[in-house]
């Protein structure tokens, strides 16, 4: 009987053990993001909620197969990686110049932002989202700020724009805001997605 009941306490004392070596690997994770985070000095309102941007963060397509994109989400390469969606989240070792030799290298991929109050990764999807005021043309709007239209829904008076290559996506938003025939604009961003059945 004394066997049987030290034996249980060995196994309980493992199991605990386990749970919390995970749940330190956890902290430590989250703490990297949170750091990445406040590193970038940038943030930024997306739909009434707070993100910051994670410095040398990207998402890549799990479909893109490509050997750049496969390096840049290898161990070696990366501090913290996870999966969100169709996505491959990194965060590259050489932070925003990891982001650079991918674009060099012709991959496509989308920063990533950390939403501090839910703790959750957010991809960034390259689109500001513009509330117009009345009359406001979403052309004249584009035309302005040298950034491409992508939708236009004139009834509420609301348009999505992409910025080019050579703009900063961060920096036209806040210039848009301050815009006095813009009633907000704010990027899009994705926190959540379905999982499947």
């Amino acid at each position: 009987m004394k066997k049987l009941i030290t034996l249980l306490l060995i196994a309980l004392s493992s199991v605990s053990f386990a749970v919390s070596v995970s749940s330190s690997n956890t902290s430590n994770t989250n703490a990297i993001i949170a750091q990445k985070a406040i590193d970038s000095g940038v943030t930024f309102q997306s739909n009434q909620t707070q993100y910051q941007l994670i410095l040398g963060g990207r998402a890549i397509l799990k479909s893109d197969n490509s050997l750049a994109a496969q390096s840049a989400s290898s161990s070696s390469s990366t501090v913290w990686s996870s999966q969100n969606g169709p996505y491959r989240v990194s965060i590259g070792t050489s932070g925003s110049r990891s982001n650079s030799s991918l674009s060099s290298s012709g991959v496509s991929f989308n920063q990533i932002a950390y939403n501090p109050e839910s703790g959750n990764v957010a991809i960034i999807n390259g689109e500001i989202i513009v509330k117009l005021k009345a009359n406001v043309s979403a052309e004249s709007i584009a035309s302005i700020y040298e950034i491409i239209l992508t939708n236009s829904f004139e009834r509420i008076d609301t348009a999505t724009y992409r910025v080019n290559n050579w703009q900063d996506i961060f920096t036209i938003a806040q210039q848009l805001n301050e815009n006095t025939g813009v009633e907000f604009a704010e990027l899009d961003v994705i926190e959540h997605f379905a999982q499947p059945n």
